[in-house]
């Protein structure tokens, strides 16, 4: 028997979903839109999920959707607007019957064979969770452009992700069960969100590495070109936020063991340390000072991290801030575990399982 190539392949056959939420992002929408159309494999869905753009995204989308009607099926939600985590969700919740879903993000540019280099992974190792091409951060400014192998990723993704940042969501396929059984992206955060679902996630099988074009994730793009910005560069305490997110994760059953790995004890510590100097900045040197002590247990041998411990330790003793606790830094939404059985809404169909 001869297998089919990724152009004898009906859309309708691909398994593949879609999401692509929005908000603001008129003037990158489309770039983004046509990457998916020009795939050799195409998808069998596509979700896009307006949260309430204020722009004529929405008009964009509409014409779009039109236009590739019978290609592939479209959907066009409008949600209140909720936050990226709650508009992926929709998307997941659209998209039950698809064995395989790729969250686009709103002005990144996938290579044409993406979705036919992620989909041959996936289907060659039933029990991987995700697939990850490489990619490529294009600055629109005087900085060069900078490629990320991310080969090394399936060794420990967690700590991968833990170096590197889970950005990897315009650059991953990922097994629509796989997500479903974490339940999808955690809403009550408003930053970290990938690393919440992509760590555990890494838990529940292999996280494979895709060779080839990467995919360009454009930095500034969407400033440039007059559009809503990246939403985690809105929190000047993210630093802290992220690193909450890890901690979480860390003193989790299934995931506490890492801990013991000495790169993980001194990556967490570099975390910790970018949190406090973050916090330091912004005028809370006794919230900077509880995150110095806690690079310290992570990591007592560095000068430097004993350097800004007594810098934070000589601007709390100056600085009065009511309420402020040296004991422990300040939690910045908390991942909470999420109970089983999962929502019907979230759940993958017995098609998709």
């Amino acid at each position: 028997m001869v297998s089919a190539t990724a152009h004898e392949i009906a859309p309708s056959d691909s398994g593949i979903a879609v999401v692509v939420p929005f908000f603001n992002r008129r003037n990158t929408l489309l770039a983004t839109l046509a990457s998916i159309e020009k795939q050799t494999l195409l998808p069998a869905q596509v979700v896009l999920v307006d949260d309430v753009s204020t722009d004529d995204g929405l008009r964009i989308a509409l014409a779009w959707t039109d236009r590739v009607r019978g290609r592939f099926e479209c959907s066009l939600i409008r949600q209140a607007n909720s936050g990226p985590s709650a508009a992926r969700n929709r998307g997941l919740q659209q998209a039950r019957s698809c064995q395989h879903v790729a969250f686009r993000e709103s002005d990144d540019v996938w290579p044409a064979d993406f979705l036919a280099r992620t989909h041959a992974a996936l289907s060659a190792n039933p029990t991987a969770v995700a697939a990850t091409c490489d990619r490529r951060f294009v600055y629109f400014d005087s900085t060069p452009a900078k490629s990320e192998d991310c080969s090394s990723l399936p060794r420990c993704p967690c700590v991968w992700m833990l170096e590197n940042g889970a950005g990897i969501v315009s650059s991953s396929l990922l097994r629509h069960s796989a997500v479903a059984r974490r339940g999808g992206f955690n809403s009550a955060l408003v930053t970290g969100e990938d690393a919440a679902l992509f760590m555990r996630m890494s838990l529940d099988g292999p996280w494979l590495h895709v060779p080839g074009e990467p995919v360009d994730l454009n930095c500034g793009l969407a400033q440039e070109y007059g559009d809503e910005g990246n939403l985690s560069k809105k929190h000047s305490d993210r630093q802290l936020r992220w690193v909450n997110v890890y901690e979480q994760f860390f003193s989790e059953d299934g995931a506490r063991a890492f801990l013991d790995h000495p790169n993980c004890r001194r990556l967490m510590a570099l975390r910790w340390y970018a949190a406090g100097k973050e916090t330091y900045r912004n005028g809370s040197p006794h919230e900077a000072l509880a995150c110095f002590r806690k690079v310290l247990s992570l990591n007592p041998r560095r000068g430097r991290y004993y350097r800004w411990l007594v810098r934070a330790w000589i601007a709390s003793m100056f600085r009065e801030e009511t309420g402020a606790s040296t004991a422990f830094p300040r939690r910045v939404d908390a991942v909470q575990p999420i109970s089983h059985p999962l929502p019907a809404a979230i759940r993958p169909s017995a098609r998709a399982a």
